[in-house]
């Protein structure tokens, strides 16, 4: 197979060559059937001994087989070669243009080296040289170490041979191919402590069978014929399918790179897949790692390995995210429920973030995006579920809020436009009767500060211009009214003030003149309201006598003069004192002297008997 066979074979080459050049440089093809080929299903000897256990054949090229037509070699039941990796101690020369034509014809590549190591550094060291050779190029069958140099290996005891074929092994192993031993019968039965050995065997015995036991691989001759190959050509059994030993998908480490294989090539330039994650392999093979952009997409990859993430990462005190695909997001993302803004650098936003003239808030802390109530810095804001912070007037569970136009919200008073409303300290606007400053307000269902005649609680109540509640006489477009210095309440019927009484009709105004009350007739002072009590005096031309409690009748003719009585008179219509409120004299009574009246049950305040 090797350097023992050097001038047999150059001599064969020679020989091939002067009848390619005789029938017109074309390579000679065998035409009929050979030694070494199948048989009724199964390969045979030159002497027709038939080898049932090979499952197929193949063959190992160096430059001395030349130039290869691999195709023909593929078309002639050949299903893998071993390729020589090293001549004269560089790299064979055919060695490029042979792995890439047997590749591309669909054969199993391997590879061998002769080894000349005496030491096992010198064996890693030729490991090293293999790996760095075969690692652009598609290898799907095992690395063979090539024991039978007698001149350098073959000086040491079988102990040491094993140590060194251990440490070639070991390193190609380590680098993800599959090793294999290379000798024959001798060798491994003088030369080799196989006591040591822990990997396969590739027996080399000629037209012979092997008398080692369980090979993987028999090289059974070094004449054979295949078709593509001028001249002799070794020619190797296969035992055990090694496919489980060979798996095309890996990562290897060579030298102090690392590189992938996908179907036994190097990937480079493109996106793979290792069944733990996505890696982006460069122009080297290597994975790239950190920040990378392609084709329009940024993505990071992880700093140690190269994995692409997805999903949140912390790069630098700042929070970014990467979708399925792994490239980064930016804009809104909506995540396992939560909302988050990604700026156009792809850091997550926290705090207030502006876009078109909207603003949203973000968590401080985890950069979800806001809704609802929000305080901050001894201010609340109110972010819709949108997430747009709310400004102006907005309602929420029947109450209504203001936010200025920077979102604050507002408490206490507040004027928008000509109305004033005042909201609470939760900020939901007031209505109905509220207290401020020791005067009573009144705020519609929409919270506006009413002013002017107020009918609440079917009462009627008057707000001054700064929306305060009126108690007491009140002059209003001629007429005059009074409110309850308790209540506020506007008065209707017979009303006790200051010692004095007064009658006040439906409408709330204060009557004057003669009126008329439940049949009975009552005067009342035309210039100031007050009614006449225990005097005559004359209306109109008439004479009429009050009595005690106001009512007035005609004074008979024999009575002209009018008498003043000093008895302080009962409620209008009534013999004992009553306060009638609603003019019917059946009101509850009214004391002589300044009126302070307390609405029944309560202490004060507008709306509320």
């Amino acid at each position: 197979m090797r350097y023992t066979k050097i001038s047999m074979r150059f001599a064969t080459a020679a020989l091939s060559a002067f009848i390619g050049m005789s029938a017109g440089f074309y390579p000679v093809m065998n035409t009929q059937a050979a030694p070494y080929e199948r048989v009724n299903g199964y390969y045979q000897l030159k002497d027709g001994t038939v080898i049932k256990e090979a499952i197929a054949r193949g063959i190992d090229v160096s430059r001395w087989q030349g130039n290869v037509d691999w195709t023909a070699v593929a078309a002639n039941d050949v299903s893998f070669v071993m390729l020589g990796t090293r001549s004269k101690g560089v790299i064979d020369p055919n060695f490029h243009t042979n792995v890439q034509g047997a590749s591309a014809a669909g054969l199993k590549v391997g590879a061998y080296i002769y080894s000349l190591a005496t030491t096992t550094d010198m064996a890693r060291a030729e490991a090293d040289f293999v790996l760095d050779l075969v690692k652009d190029y598609p290898i799907s069958f095992p690395i063979a170490f090539d024991a039978e140099d007698s001149s350098t290996l073959g000086t040491l005891p079988p102990y040491q041979v094993s140590q060194i074929i251990n440490a070639f092994c070991d390193r190609i192993r380590e680098a993800g191919y599959h090793p294999l031993v290379y000798a024959n019968d001798y060798w491994l039965a003088n030369k080799i402590d196989l006591s040591q050995m822990k990997y396969d065997i590739w027996v080399a015995r000629y037209e012979a069978k092997h008398t080692y036991q369980k090979p993987v691989m028999w090289q059974v001759t070094s004449t054979g014929q295949i078709q593509g190959i001028n001249g002799n050509v070794d020619i190797d059994f296969l035992y055990q399918d090694l496919t489980p030993k060979l798996p095309g998908n890996l990562w290897r480490k060579i030298g102090d790179k690392t590189y992938y294989y996908q179907n036994y090539a190097m990937q480079k330039n493109t996106w793979i897949n290792d069944g733990t994650g996505w890696f982006y392999m460069n122009n080297e093979g290597q994975a790239s790692t950190g920040w990378f952009d392609k084709d329009g997409q940024r993505y990071y990859l992880d700093d140690t390995n190269g994995r692409m993430f997805t999903g949140w990462k912390q790069l630098s005190d700042k929070w970014y995210f990467f979708n399925a695909g792994g490239s980064m997001n930016t804009g809104w993302l909506l995540d396992n429920g939560a909302k988050y803004y990604l700026n156009s650098d792809g850091t997550m936003a926290t705090g207030w973030v502006d876009l078109n003239g909207q603003h949203y808030y973000m968590s401080d802390t985890n950069g979800q995006m806001k809704t609802g109530w929000m305080d901050l810095n001894g201010k609340r804001y109110y972010l819709q579920d949108s997430g747009v912070m709310a400004t102006g007037w907005i309602d929420l569970n029947n109450k209504r809020y203001y936010l200025n136009n920077d979102g604050t919200m507002v408490t206490g008073w507040h004027t928008d436009g000509t109305s004033k409303y005042y909201m609470t300290d939760d900020g939901s606007a007031s209505t109905g009767w509220k207290q401020l400053d020791n005067s009573w307000y009144y705020f519609n269902t929409n919270g506006t500060m009413s002013t002017g005649w107020v009918n609440a609680d079917g009462s009627w109540y008057y707000l001054a211009g700064d929306g305060k509640m009126h108690s007491g006489w009140l002059d209003d477009r001629g007429a005059k009214y009074y409110l309850s210095n308790s209540s506020g309440k506007m008065t209707v019927g017979w009303r006790q003030v200051d010692g004095s009484w007064y009658y006040f009709g439906e409408s709330g105004a204060m009557a004057s003149g003669m009126i008329t009350v439940n049949g009975k007739q009552y005067y009342l002072n035309p210039s100031d309201g007050k009614m006449k009590v225990s005097e005559t005096f004359t209306a109109d031309g008439v004479s009429y006598t009050a009595n005690a409690d106001g009512v007035c009748t005609l004074t008979p003719a024999e009575t002209t003069q009018e008498t003043t009585g000093e008895t302080q008179p009962a409620a209008p219509g009534t013999t004992t004192p009553q306060n009638n409120s609603n003019g019917t004299g059946n009101t509850n009574s009214g004391n002589s002297g300044t009126v302070s009246e307390t609405a029944p049950g309560r202490e004060i305040g507008p709306g509320i008997h």
